[in-house]
């Protein structure tokens, strides 16, 4: 029976010991998890809040990262991974190299890639556990089956508390190093001996003597094994006194022996508790915790037993500190997450049930209930879908839902993750961002003034109905008829309100399945699906008439509105971009011929084979253009009286094709069909500046195009060319013909003014082509008349072409201006020039074309 009382005191000491240390546990635990929230917590608003576009991605990551390991110490690394594995930028702080660490990612979105984060666990580790240990304790910490913490030597007993973290299994392991010392071995062994030597002699005698001894010893055994303060009050002559205590409680507070139950409860500055210690009933006990004017708290318990009152103190002041930085961070977190506006943070169980939700929820739904708004996003197929990649290994999903509340139809997106038990998630309202992209996905396929579908999406239905495949369908392409006139005569509003008015009638008139779209300016497709029943040629011809039926109506205007259309079959083409080409061509063939027609294709067509030549010539001419490979040659123009004398020469464009150099009639017309002559007129002066920089005593005419003067950004390079250019202006001239400087007068009158201010000399080319050529004559700044080459040829035959010129000749002389003959083939045709009065000539007469390139080097050897 002795043995089994040392037993007994050795099993309570052991309790006591695992008691407390499974609260330490407890506590450490909970730091470590609120270690873990408060990380994982930032990593998945990082994530939310990442910009989808932004002019440099790495810098506001870096500042963000720099933020988060400001703010939450332990994420010791961070880097940005893009969709392609390639890492972008990532922050390390310094760590030891034998760390061992967690590591782990969060996914931003499938385009932008994920956020690589690690934990140092040799740093984080010692800081969290050791400020939580007390004295006297051993630790050891195994994650992922890993051991990476060890503190002390373990005792006897120990507490292991098994919980996630960061999404792997942690085993935190806590043990009391204290043991019972040996001298209390042997204080209860000779216990044992003496009580069983007196039990043997004296039995009957010493019972109480024995039962006493025995109590005593082991009351001292085991006060003074446990970490706990504790004492006896015994009933005094005038109160309550102190008659034992342990040597814990003289670590807590300093008492004495005999000291009053007054004093003892004022030095814990309660003296209240006196009186209820006293009123202490057999059986009744008190229960409360104590804090001390230094900071310190105490858990106080009594009991009364026999006549004494036992009373247990132990100090939690490390447990309420824990406590209260427990309360902080999670005060701190809550303030964090309630403060995310336009933002719902909540965690679920596996079942769904809402566990933990951030407050705004009525700012975001409203008098909606949060239960139902989650329940109503479980309920999406995409939700479940959701829950599927998680539970296929994917760190975290974002899924865009619908939500149907009392305040109307709401979209929001949601970033889903699995935590330990269940999911966690961050909601925003993307109500405005859905309906903008619905916005901009409507604009990418429509027309913002007619509401048609654009030239995307004709592109992309054509693109279906080509790989579906059927001989009966066909492309349609039309131009309006003298559009730029409504333009030019009532303003670009009118001009806009009649393409409404012609999209709405024509989208009447179109057949069924057919698509109709604006593809710009006053250019419209339409996608025709015929039958043997009803073939395209008949659809398009229906739209030709609805035009033509009546004058659509704009304001109180009515325009009368008619249109060139080009129809292909799909058998005509290989691919759709050939089909559009020809459909194109047969459109231009249409207005070419007049308009207000259709023009079908045919095999064979001759218009086609135009059509296709003048594109071959175009692409030739737009090649040679970007490659710097124009060959200019130049005509003399020289004195009549003295032909050997030449006053400058014309600037011919050639193209160099299959090592023969090909006439400006060949390419012009496709130059100005495919509008080209900017580009070709700008790489001409440019070429012939450059060749006039090495040859001083030369002068060169360049032809300007009606484009050219019609462009104001091409008259600013020029004046600006010629600026810069150590060219003298004395050595240029510029050759505009009549009919381009009639059809852009001010432009023109402009240009020329600006040129004849730098000293440049101008010429008026093909005159007498025109009707008005008289009346603008006067008012020209031009230095010479080019007289048109019709009136030349046959001047030796044709009595109206001799007055003609004698004509202009003498118009000439009274205004000032000298003139130029063209085409002056022979001397005969010279002759009689020289007697009309015609002060210059250019033709084979003089010299043929020859290339710059050849002139200089005659120069050269001269």
């Amino acid at each position: 029976m002795l043995g089994t009382g040392g037993y007994w005191v050795l099993e309570q000491n052991r309790a006591h010991q695992r008691q407390q240390t499974h609260i330490l546990a407890l506590q450490i635990r909970e730091r470590l998890k609120t270690f873990a929230r408060e990380r994982q917590a930032a990593l998945a608003q990082l994530s939310a809040v990442w910009p989808q576009t932004h002019p440099n991605t790495e810098n506001w990551f870096a500042q963000e990262a720099d933020n988060l390991q400001n703010m939450l110490p332990g994420l010791s690394f961070l880097a940005w991974e893009d969709r392609k594995g390639v890492q972008r930028i990532a922050r390390r702080e310094a760590v030891p190299q034998s760390c061992a660490w967690h590591r782990g990612q969060v996914a931003i979105s499938d385009s932008l890639g994920r956020i690589n984060y690690g934990i140092a666990l040799c740093q984080v580790m010692p800081t969290i556990i050791d400020s939580a240990l007390a004295t006297g304790f051993a630790a050891t910490v195994r994650f992922d089956g890993q051991a990476i913490y060890s503190l002390g030597e373990p005792g006897e007993v120990s507490i292991s508390e098994p919980f996630d973290w960061f999404g792997k299994p942690l085993e935190l392991t806590l043990s009391p190093t204290a043991r019972l010392g040996w001298h209390l071995y042997l204080m209860i062994g000779f216990a044992m001996l003496v009580a069983l030597m007196l039990s043997v002699l004296v039995h009957s005698s010493l019972k109480r003597a024995l039962a006493l001894n025995r109590s005593r010893a082991l009351f001292q055994a085991a006060s003074q094994a446990s970490i706990d303060g504790l004492l006896v009050l015994s009933q005094g002559e005038r109160d309550w006194e102190l008659s034992e205590f342990n040597s814990s409680l003289q670590r807590i507070m300093p008492v004495r022996q005999g000291q009053s139950l007054w004093d003892f409860c004022n030095q814990l500055q309660v003296p209240e508790l006196a009186q209820r210690l006293r009123n202490l009933a057999g059986g009744d006990s008190i229960t409360t915790s104590l804090t001390l004017n230094d900071g310190r708290w105490l858990h106080l318990q009594a009991v009364t037993a026999d006549s004494n009152i036992a009373v247990t103190l132990r100090d939690i002041t490390e447990l309420k500190l824990a406590e209260h930085d427990l309360a902080a961070r999670e005060a701190k977190y809550r303030r964090l997450i309630d403060g995310l506006r336009g933002h719902l943070i909540f965690s679920l169980d596996n079942l769904g049930n809402l566990e933990f939700v951030s407050g705004g929820a009525s700012d975001l739904f409203g008098d909606s209930d949060i239960n139902q708004v989650l329940a109503q996003l479980r309920q999406h197929p995409r939700w479940h879908q959701g829950k599927q990649q998680l539970q296929a290994g994917h760190n975290s999903v974002r899924l865009q839902l619908p939500l149907d509340l009392n305040q109307g139809p709401r979209h929001v997106e949601v970033v889903l993750s699995t935590v330990a038990g269940g999911f966690e998630g961050i909601l925003r309202d993307v109500t405005d961002e859905a309906e903008l992209l619905r916005r901009i996905r409507h604009q990418a396929r429509h027309d913002a003034l007619t509401g048609l579908a654009n030239r995307y999406a004709f592109d992309k239905a054509l693109g279906r109905a080509w790989q579906d495949g059927t001989e009966h369908h066909g492309l349609l392409l039309m131009d309006l008829d003298q559009f730029k006139l409504v333009n030019d005569r009532f303003g670009h509003d009118q001009g806009d309100a009649l393409l409404v008015g012609v999209g709405q009638r024509l989208q009447r008139a179109l057949a069924p399945g057919a698509m109709l779209a604006r593809l710009g300016g006053d250019e419209f497709g339409v996608l025709l699906k015929g039958s043997p029943q009803h073939s395209i040629e008949a659809q398009a011809e229906a739209l030709l008439a609805s035009l033509r039926a009546e004058p659509v109506a704009v304001a109180e205007h009515r325009f009368s509105v008619t249109a060139s259309m080009g129809l292909v079959p799909f058998g005509a083409a290989p691919d759709p971009k050939a089909l559009k080409r020809i459909a194109d061509m047969a459109a231009y063939a249409a207005k070419e011929a007049g308009g207000d027609r259709l023009q079908c294709y045919r095999e064979g067509d001759g218009w086609l084979k135009a059509r296709e030549a003048m594109m071959v010539w175009a692409d030739k001419l737009r090649r040679a253009i970007d490659e710097d490979a124009l060959v200019l040659t130049v005509q003399s123009i020289a004195l009549t009286q003295h032909p050997a004398k030449v006053v400058h020469r014309e600037v011919l464009v050639r193209l160099l094709d299959q090592g023969q150099l090909v006439a400006a009639g060949h390419f012009i017309p496709a130059a100005e069909r495919y509008g080209l002559m900017v580009a070709l007129d700008r790489a001409v002066i440019r070429k012939g500046l450059d060749w006039l920089a090495a040859m001083p005593g030369e002068r060169l005419a360049f032809n300007l195009s009606g484009a050219s003067l019609s462009d104001q950004g091409f008259c600013r390079w020029l004046l600006s060319l010629l600026a810069q250019s150590p060219v003298a202006p004395q050595q240029l001239c510029f050759e505009v013909t009549e009919t381009a400087v009639i059809e852009h007068l001010g432009h023109a009158v402009e240009l020329m003014d600006a040129l004849k201010a730098l000293g440049c000399t101008l010429s008026l080319d093909d005159f007498g082509s025109g009707m008005s050529s008289l009346s603008y004559l006067k008012a020209l700044p031009v230095d010479h008349i080019k007289i048109d080459g019709a009136f030349i040829r046959e001047i030796k035959h044709t009595h109206f072409d001799r007055v003609a010129v004698r004509t202009i000749a003498s118009l000439a002389r009274a205004l000032g201006k000298m003139t130029i003959a063209e085409y002056v083939t022979d001397e005969a045709t010279l002759a009689l020039l020289k007697r009309l009065g015609v002060d210059l000539v250019q033709g084979y007469a003089i010299d043929r074309p020859r290339p710059l390139a050849e002139l200089h080097s005659l120069a050269s050897r001269a």
